[in-house]
């Protein structure tokens, strides 16, 4: 019996080790900079800043381009729930060349996990199809007019995590794994989506936290453990003397 209550008394401790309250965890900051793009300036303008632009317009119309818009902060964020980092938005108007062929999107997020801040960097690349418009079919095999197509064919932005996909942070005894999932397109995660001629389309880039205790046992439950073994040496001694 003595045995039986060492060892699960023992057992019960380390299994206590590592359960803690959930951590207060805040998004406290979100930038989105385009740091390269093909072509260069002047051809595409805003490197650097949230916005490009690119092209001349079609009839004294806008021109085309992409915008990061950072979500509001400070943001409350709970672990294993999807959370909102920024907006992609692709401004797709009828444009002459030269048109964008390759963006580079560089985020930088900061949270606040129990007092602790930490920082992730994350880079994207954008691959950009600027189709002809008045094709038929249009490039993405759908009719022109229809659909996605309905003002012109539409045009492709292709986007791929570089690095940064995923962080961890060991604060408090406890493991914070942060993975910045990608874009999000009509509610899927998505690496392409075809744009609406004379549209704004959007996507919204969501992340996700998850947490593991480091299971590591604390001093008194060593002591404990330590009784444990001890009293069962002590025990198996007695049975050999006797």
């Amino acid at each position: 019996m003595i045995k039986q209550l060492l060892v699960a008394g023992a057992t019960a401790a380390m299994l206590s080790v590592g359960t803690a309250s959930a951590a207060v965890i805040n998004l406290t900051s979100v930038t989105g900079l385009w740091t390269a793009t093909v072509p260069t300036a002047p051809d595409v303008t805003g490197q650097n800043t949230n916005e490009i632009r690119w092209g001349t317009p079609v009839s004294g119309g806008n021109k085309s381009g992409y915008r990061f818009d950072s979500v509001a902060t400070p943001a409350l964020v709970t672990e294993e729930v999807s959370f909102n980092l920024g907006t992609f938005t692709h401004f797709n108007y009828p444009i002459y060349e030269p048109s964008l062929t390759f963006a580079q999107l560089t985020v930088q997020s900061t949270l606040d996990i129990d007092g602790v801040e930490e920082t992730v960097m994350s880079v994207f690349e954008f691959q950009h199809w600027e189709t002809p418009n008045e094709a038929k079919p249009c490039a993405n095999g759908g009719a022109n007019y229809s659909g996605v197509n309905i003002n012109g064919c539409a045009d492709r932005v292709t986007f791929s995590l570089n690095v940064g996909a995923s962080d961890s942070f060991l604060i408090g005894g406890v493991n914070y794994y942060v993975d910045i999932a990608g874009f999000f397109y009509d509610g899927a995660l998505a690496d392409e989506f075809w744009t609406k001629e004379k549209k704004t389309n959007t996507a919204t880039l969501k992340g996700l936290i998850t947490s593991r205790p480091v299971s590591v046992p604390e001093p008194s439950t060593l002591a404990l453990l330590g009784l444990g073994l001890l009293g069962l040496g002590v025990r198996r001694k007695m049975r050999q003397a006797a």
